[in-house]
């Protein structure tokens, strides 16, 4: 089951696994294009435990019961090479259940005009990556493809003309980039987010990515660094360009030294695309699944997103006046629509209006924003 299970799951692109076990069954569920959809559900038997499997195969210890557990997994794939994995075991009342992250390619590593950003977004993006200090926030809830993004513009660096000292400090880390210095957190043995934030400024690297801002610690060394002759990327979950501010403030951080250090905010999200071999049914011819979207009625996604750089333009501008004069986010989101920065929502109606999507992913993804 196992066997099949990952393999199934490489094949359908998809980005996640779950095995959860029920009373009397195993469920197992695969997340394609962000969405977790269940695809199998088979009988529980006293003889064999899939999670137990898996433990074995990420060398974790079994007679550890009862606690969350995480370890590495590797998966030969039909192209015969290995995909990474990592495997996240959690305690329930029924066993063990299993969430496995698939990680990406290290030779799928997207750069900047792959993303499908627009050129004004990726011009800006272009703008970061070439500017030798500052911090750029890429915002936005889990899946929404924040770390593909700073994946890029890492990857963008690093095959500039002139060579400079990148590192990376993740949790996990998702993909590998040779040209780079990239390193695993490990919270048990005290490389923590702020410790290891500490240790790499005096690594004497040029430019460094923290893959999350979680703790008020971490965005001020990060922050620090960004003012101290660093160009730094970070991700942050929060919903707007003014949540994201705000969220800085609520952090304790000077709104004098966000203005100093902050180079940029990204906020993105991604909407699955309509299936053009099924036209966004989900089958096709009726009862036999599309062979492409399988199923779903969709295949890929699109990004949407809104970005502002602190360089001096007038909408930048506006938004810090607005975050000095204590305003709410939702009043800074206003007044960076007004200054221009077309909002999620518009952005994903005109997608609908070109049949790229639906009214319901739309729905699915940014609920009722306006």
């Amino acid at each position: 089951m196992v066997q099949d299970c990952l393999t199934a799951a490489i094949r359908c692109g998809a980005s996640d696994v779950h095995l959860q076990p029920r009373l009397r069954s195993w469920d197992v569920s695969f997340r394609i294009n962000g969405v977790l959809q269940q695809v199998d559900s088979f009988p529980r038997s006293d003889e064999s435990d899939p999670v137990a499997r898996l433990m074995a195969l990420a060398g974790l210890p079994s007679y550890r019961g009862g606690v969350p557990q995480e370890g590495p997994l590797q998966w030969p794939s039909d192209s015969g090479e290995t995909r990474e994995m990592r495997l996240g075991v959690f305690p329930t009342v029924h066993g063990n259940r299993a969430a496995i992250r698939i990680m990406d390619d290290r030779y799928s590593i997207r750069q900047l005009d792959q993303l499908g950003f627009d050129g004004r977004i990726q011009s800006q993006l272009q703008s970061v990556c070439d500017g030798r200090d500052g911090w750029l926030l890429v915002a936005g809830p889990a899946g929404s493809g924040k770390t593909t993004t700073l994946y890029a513009c890492l990857s963008q660096i690093a095959a500039g003309e002139f060579r400079r000292s990148v590192l990376t400090i993740e949790d996990p880390i998702e993909a590998v980039i040779d040209s780079i210095s990239q390193s695993q957190l490990e919270p048990t043995s005290g490389l923590t987010l702020a410790a290891a934030m500490r240790a790499a400024v005096r690594q004497d690297a040029e430019v460094l990515l923290v893959s999350e801002i979680r703790d008020v610690e971490t965005a001020e060394a990060v922050l620090a660094a960004s003012m101290t002759g660093h160009l730094c990327f970070s991700s942050i979950h929060a919903g707007s360009l003014g949540a994201t501010l705000r969220r800085l403030v609520q952090m304790q951080l000077p709104t004098f030294a966000i203005q100093s250090g902050l180079r940029g905010i990204l906020c993105q999200r991604l909407l699955r695309r309509r299936c053009s071999t099924c036209s966004g049914q989900s089958s096709t011819p009726p009862g036999s699944p599309c062979g492409v979207c399988h199923g779903t009625g969709y295949d890929g996604r699109i990004p949407i997103a809104q970005m502002v750089t602190f360089d001096g333009q007038s909408a930048g501008q506006a938004i810090l006046e607005a975050l000095a004069n204590s305003l709410p986010a939702t009043e800074i989101d206003r007044i960076a629509s007004q200054s221009g920065i077309e909002s999620l929502a518009a952005q994903a109606q005109r997608l609908v209006d070109q049949g790229q999507t639906d009214a319901a992913e739309v729905y699915r993804v940014l609920g009722g924003t306006p």
